[in-house]
C-alpha cells in the first residue's frame, strides 16, 4: 500500500495508535489544529508546527522572500486561531540550497518578523542546515489559551450553526491565476493572488469565539471547506448541511470565474488556504454573537447547520441536495 492510497489523513488515522501518551496534561494530541497541554489550573499551552517544501507548497519565482517569510509564520498563527489562542513564540528551522544568498535569507526573515511584530510574536530559535536541492521551512509557534476556552474541532453539537469568518475561495483562484497566468483583468487576479500569498490568520477572530462560550468548535479553512467541515463532522460524530447561496464568495472572485467560465463555488468549497476560520456556534446563541461581531469590525457568516445524522449535504440555489465529497488539499492524493 501507497501514501497516496491511503491520503495525509488515512495515514494519521493508521499512526494514531502508535503514538502514545505519557502525561496526563495532554488534553489534546494528534488529529487537530493545536497539541494542547494544561500548563496550570487555568491555562493550557498550544503547539503547532508546520512544514512547507518548495515546489509542493510554493515556488520562489512567484513571490519575494518577504512575502514567503510572512505566509511561512502566518499559516501556523493560523492554527492557534483556530484553537482560540494567543500566539507567544515561534521556532523556525530551514534546509537551504546554496543558490539562495545571505541578502535573499535576510529577506525572508524581514517578512516573517513583520508578523510576528504585528502578532505579538516571539521568534527565538530553530535550526539551520543545508539542502542539496530544494528549500525546507519548518515553523513552530507555541501559545496560550484558558482551559474552559480551547476550541477543538470534536465539540460540535447537533443544531449548531456552521459559521466562517470570511469568504472562501480567493487563494485558490489566485493560485489559479499563478498556474495559468491568465489574461484575466489584472485589478482581479492580484487581488485573488494577494489573498493566496498574503493570508491573514483570523487570530482575533478566534479569541473571540474562545471568549464567547457558545463556540463548541473551530477549525481553520487551509484545506479547503469541504475538508475542513469533514474534519469537523468526523470528529464530533455528526453530519452537516451547507447552503450554496450562503457560502460567502468575493466580488473578485465572481467576476474572475465568470471571465474563467467556472462556477465560483467549487473555488470556495474546495480550494483551500483561505485561512479563515471555520465556527460551530450555538443555535440560541448565534445571532446576538453576529452582532458583537458586527459591531467589533469583524465578520460572523452563517452557511449552514449541523446535523445528528451522517454525512454532509450541500443545498444549491436550484433547491436540488447533492453529497459533499472532501476534495480539498491531501499531501499525498493532491
Amino acid at each position: 500500500m501507497k501514501l497516496k492510497d491511503l491520503g495525509e489523513f488515512g495515514f494519521i488515522d493508521r499512526i494514531a495508535h502508535l503514538l502514545t501518551t505519557h502525561d496526563s496534561r495532554v488534553v489534546k494530541g494528534i488529529g487537530d489544529d493545536c497539541a494542547v497541554i494544561q500548563i496550570s489550573e487555568d491555562t493550557n499551552l498550544l503547539v503547532t508546527t508546520d512544514l512547507l517544501i518548495e515546489r509542493t507548497h510554493f515556488l520562489l519565482d512567484w513571490q519575494s522572500a518577504q512575502t514567503l517569510g510572512s505566509k511561512a509564520l502566518s499559516v501556523n498563527l493560523s492554527d492557534i486561531a483556530a484553537c482560540g489562542g494567543i500566539p507567544k513564540e515561534a521556532f523556525v528551522s530551514l534546509a537551504i540550497p546554496d543558490r539562495l544568498g545571505i541578502e535573499w535569507l535576510e529577506d525572508f526573515y524581514t517578512g516573517m518578523a513583520g508578523v510576528a511584530d504585528r502578532f505579538g510574536v516571539s521568534v527565538i530559535g530553530g535550526d539551520t542546515t543545508h539542502s542539496l536541492s530544494d528549500l525546507v521551512i519548518n515553523v513552530v509557534v507555541t501559545g496560550l489559551v484558558g482551559t474552559q476556552e480551547v476550541l477543538l474541532r470534536n465539540g460540535a453539537r447537533p443544531g449548531d450553526i456552521v459559521a466562517l469568518t470570511g469568504p472562501v475561495g480567493d487563494s485558490a483562484a489566485g493560485l489559479e491565476s499563478l498556474r495559468k497566468l491568465t489574461s484575466v483583468p489584472s485589478h482581479l487576479s492580484s487581488t485573488l493572488i494577494n489573498a493566496h500569498l498574503n493570508p491573514r490568520p483570523h487570530i482575533q477572530e478566534g479569541r473571540k469565539l474562545a471568549q464567547s462560550h457558545v463556540c463548541h468548535a473551530a477549525i481553520d479553512i487551509s484545506d479547503g471547506l469541504s475538508s475542513d467541515l469533514g474534519h469537523v463532522c468526523k470528529q464530533s460524530g455528526l453530519g452537516a448541511i451547507i447552503f450554496e447561496d450562503k457560502i460567502p464568495v468575493s466580488e473578485p472572485l465572481e467576476k474572475f470565474a465568470q471571465e474563467m467560465d467556472v462556477n465560483p463555488f467549487d473555488w470556495a468549497l474546495n480550494g483551500g488556504e483561505d485561512y479563515v476560520l471555520l465556527a460551530a456556534i450555538d443555535k440560541g446563541n448565534f445571532r446576538q454573537l453576529a452582532k458583537v461581531a458586527a459591531t467589533d469590525g469583524w465578520a460572523l457568516i452563517e452557511i449552514g447547520e449541523f446535523l445528528s445524522e451522517p454525512g454532509m449535504t450541500l443545498s444549491k440555489v436550484s433547491g436540488e441536495k447533492i453529497s459533499i465529497i472532501p476534495r480539498g488539499w491531501d499531501h499525498f492524493r493532491s
